[in-house]
């Protein structure tokens, strides 16, 4: 099974080991390299940093049918026991489901701080009556998918990465995969109640995927000290959005909010 090298987990350790560290992590269909520039930024700033890779992503859509959410967070949750063990604070990022999941191991987990962008404790409109007829019966639906060369990349990538994940993930709707999505946004919710690290919640004004409810929503939900940043230009793709001062603002965010 090939991993493509865009999905390859990411992994920043400087030596003498720092006591912070912060692991990141992807949304769904996503791959670690979406979380390349945050990564870099923040070991810039002393942290050392991990972003896994789940099971069924950067591989195939065979290989992704074969997977469910608990897969997903068990991966997650692997990387953070083990940053736990091995560091004095541990801080998280997540984008999109990625930020549901982060939600749901701050809940079990003695976290520092959360970074979210753009994540998905909620989602604008599924079909949820729809996929639960189809699910049982269909693997994958073919659904229109394009190529947007405006969205820059910053992690180590072979030509035609984007290309390949396109026609294996973007182009298809996995019924039984969307579900299990639903899944873990809905653990998301109910463990946000429970969360007591201070969370940082960014948004995107042109965001397609996730509304902006959900920053307010985070704040007033998380028993933490939350704060929630719109950024109006900004899209779903928060950690490599094409509109750079977008992008740039939610960097800033990252490092100055994880390094109080």
């Amino acid at each position: 099974m090939e991993i493509r090298r865009c999905a390859q987990p990411i992994e920043l350790v400087s030596k003498p080991r720092p006591k912070k560290a912060v692991v990141a992590l992807h949304g769904y269909t996503g791959y670690p390299g979406e979380l390349a520039l945050p990564a870099q930024e923040l070991h810039k700033a002393g942290y050392d940093l991990f972003v896994p890779r789940y099971p069924g992503h950067g591989t195939s859509g065979k290989d992704f049918l074969t997977t469910r959410g608990a897969d997903w967070i068990g991966e997650g949750e692997r990387v953070v026991k083990e940053a736990l063990e091995n560091y004095s604070e541990v801080s998280l990022i997540g984008h999109s489901m990625g930020g549901a999941i982060a939600v749901i191991l701050a809940e079990r987990f003695s976290v520092e701080r959360l970074v979210l962008y753009a994540p998905a404790p909620m989602l604008r409109s599924i079909p949820l009556f729809l996929l639960k007829i189809m699910a049982p019966f269909v693997r994958r639906k073919k659904i229109k998918w394009s190529q947007d060369e405006r969205y820059p990349f910053f992690d180590e990538r072979d030509e035609g990465d984007d290309a390949y994940l396109g026609s294996q993930y973007w182009s298809y709707l996995y019924p039984r995969q969307v579900l299990e999505l639903v899944k873990i946004m809905e653990a998301s919710q109910e463990a946000l109640k429970r969360v007591t690290s201070d969370i940082l919640v960014i948004t995107g004004g042109l965001d397609e995927a996730v509304p902006q409810d959900v920053g307010p929503m985070v704040v007033r939900q998380g028993a933490g000290t939350n704060q929630w940043l719109h950024l109006p230009n900004a899209t779903h793709l928060i950690p490599y959005d094409y509109d750079e001062k977008s992008r740039t603002e939610a960097m800033s965010h990252t490092v100055a909010w994880l390094t109080p």
